[in-house]
């Protein structure tokens, strides 16, 4: 049916309404997510350790957090092709609210585990399926508008170890203060779906037809089936995964080699802040360039630069090399980043957003999860020289093998 004039004008109020509201839900909650792990997150693994054995074990509280999305991004990404967007985001918003107040009970790093394991459900859902969300609404723009969300979810995690830097500096470290502040930052979150949620038009939603809840299992499976058996999509998502593996490993090191310097707290808190803002600035524009030029060439040249300079952080002890460093290490991070979802997209079916997603999530955490539990094991033996010599090695056979993909 063809809309008239006022027709198309509220299609676009709605389509710019929904990705105001989206990209706040997900302001708050990558604000949340972001706080209760930079920079409080290694510090306060440290301070509930009771034994220097147990320093083995920081890499799995630091990872703990990506296995759901290994377990359940592609799942969560499917049943948002199947049954739209909003009811997994409810889902998801619900743990950002809720998780931060269990850390008040964690008194050794064992629970400390689980509840990052469980605050790692609300990010595994939420991101997947929010992406998919935009892509099907912008799908000549993908890279700018996904780019964008991001950005926007940046500007959360740009602030959010500044705030918790600063939370440690003027309580003296009451760690548990910080987690406050995260349970705050999720309930808004959590309001801000409810509102969504209770929209009855929306333009990304798919149109419920008869028998569509009686979808088998053999249907559901099918759809996954197809996208990862795509070699665009999985190439795409293991080039991600090294760059999340290198993020991860980056992002929690960086603050223990800082820390051990003898930084202070509030330089701490400013470190991952300004890989943060490199991210949020940069994003954007090269997600609008990839549209424009192609994604390939953006994520090589990305994967180099960020080999680069990992390579050199072990020869840095001035607080002012830490921020030249950690900016070029979030502008290659931008350009990977910004062009794989939309990369991703650009080879699958619109009713498949979800699920190529979900595929380039999960992939995307089994490398985020490996870094910081193999980075544990590497800074035992080779110290903080070893761990970002790793980052750096693999960002450089990544983009290596890309290349020649």
């Amino acid at each position: 049916m063809t809309r008239t004039i006022a027709d198309k004008k509220e299609y676009n109020n709605l389509k710019f309404g929904y990705f105001f509201i989206i990209s706040f839900i997900g302001f708050f909650a990558i604000f949340s997510s972001t706080m209760s792990k930079s920079p409080i997150l290694p510090l306060f693994a440290e301070s509930l350790m009771a034994s220097e054995f147990e320093m083995q074990f920081i890499g799995y509280v630091i990872a703990a957090s990506t296995i759901p999305g290994i377990l359940v991004s592609v799942i969560a990404g499917r049943l948002s092709d199947v049954y739209g967007r909003k009811k997994l985001i409810l889902i998801s918003t619900a743990i950002f609210a809720s998780a931060p107040f269990f850390y008040l009970f964690a008194t050794n790093i064992w629970i400390l585990m689980v509840i990052r394991f469980y605050h790692g459900f609300s990010t595994a859902i939420f991101v997947p399926v929010a992406i998919a969300a935009i892509a099907e609404s912008y799908p000549e723009k993908k890279g700018k508008y996904i780019s964008s969300f991001s950005s926007i979810t940046l500007v959360g995690r740009f602030l959010a170890p500044i705030t918790g830097g600063v939370i440690l500096y003027i309580t003296s470290y009451y760690y548990y203060g910080v987690y406050l502040g995260c349970a705050c930052s999720g309930i808004m979150a959590f309001i801000l779906t409810l509102f969504l949620y209770r929209t009855r038009r929306h333009h990304t939603e798919h149109v419920q037809v008869a028998g569509k809840s009686s979808l088998t299992i053999k249907e559901f499976l099918k759809g996954i089936k197809e996208v990862v058996k795509h070699k665009v999509i999985l190439t795409t998502s293991i080039v991600q995964a090294s760059q999340y593996f290198a993020y991860g490993i980056i992002e929690a090191y960086v603050i223990l080699y800082a820390d051990s310097l003898h930084f202070d707290a509030w330089i701490i808190g400013l470190l991952p802040a300004i890989l943060i803002l490199m991210l949020g600035v940069f994003n954007p524009l090269m997600g609008s360039f990839s549209d424009k030029v192609g994604r390939r060439s953006i994520i090589i040249t990305g994967l180099l630069l960020g080999g680069g300079v990992s390579l050199l952080i072990p020869f840095i002890t001035n607080y002012l090399w830490f921020i030249l460093i950690l900016c070029g290490f979030g502008i290659g991070m931008a350009m990977v980043i910004s062009s794989t979802a939309a990369h991703v997209s650009d080879y699958s079916k619109k009713k498949d957003y979800g699920t190529a997603i979900g595929v380039l999530s999960t992939i995307m955490d089994i490398g985020q999860t490996i870094g910081p539990i193999l980075s544990g094991y590497v800074l035992i033996v080779l110290s903080f020289g070893g761990v970002f010599s790793m980052v750096g090695v693999v960002l450089l056979a990544s983009a290596l093998i890309f290349s020649f993909s």
